[in-house]
């Protein structure tokens, strides 16, 4: 260890003032208002964490989904992240990061309203046309979240260039590049 570097009970200590800083600001103590900016300008994962409440939202629907069910609780979060991963795909744009989320959140709303209405059997009819109204909703808003994750998709994507445009539909790349110098492609082996 370096003279200069905080041993394991100094950083002990400087967690626990940090969490002391965190429930007095949570308390709305205004007063430790300077403390907490520094904090939050030396921890940016801290605020980050914190003030995200696209994060908080999917938590708190995917507990009242899963009620007690650990399984199901457990479930529902590895479920979300494999749908961000395969939606977001290799490099996302920001914009297409908020708007998997989106897509996301409004699975996980439909979903959870199908099932209500599917357990909905034998409620009243007043109860039935209210839960259908929320789950119509619900799938109203995820068909939005879809359809503007696909529009961002579209006009995020390089337009093609006038050659490409030019080719025959179906043609690659490689064999528009060889009709445009002149040359024939290459057939079963045979080279003209």
């Amino acid at each position: 260890m370096r003279p200069n570097e905080p041993g394991e009970a100094d950083q002990r200590a400087g967690q626990a003032d940090l969490a002391q800083l965190l429930k007095r600001a949570e308390a709305g103590d205004r007063s430790v208002l300077p403390q907490l900016q520094r904090a939050l300008d030396g921890n940016p994962d801290l605020w980050r964490g914190y003030g995200d409440l696209a994060a908080h939202a999917e938590a708190s629907l995917g507990m009242l989904a899963a009620g007690p069910n650990l399984l199901l609780a457990e479930s529902l979060k590895r479920k979300l992240a494999e749908l961000k991963a395969e939606l977001g795909g290799a490099s996302p744009s920001p914009l297409e990061k908020l708007l998997v989320e989106r897509v996301t959140a409004t699975w996980l709303q439909t979903n959870y309203h199908d099932g209500l209405v599917a357990r909905a059997a034998g409620a009243g009819e007043a109860r039935l046309r209210a839960l259908q109204r929320l789950q119509d909703a619900a799938h109203r808003r995820h068909l939005a979240a879809i359809k503007q994750l696909a529009v961002v998709r579209r006009l995020l994507r390089p337009a093609p260039s006038p050659l490409e445009l030019l080719a025959p539909v179906g043609e690659t790349s490689a064999a528009a590049a060889t009709r445009r110098a002149g040359g024939l492609p290459r057939c079963g082996g045979v080279e003209n």
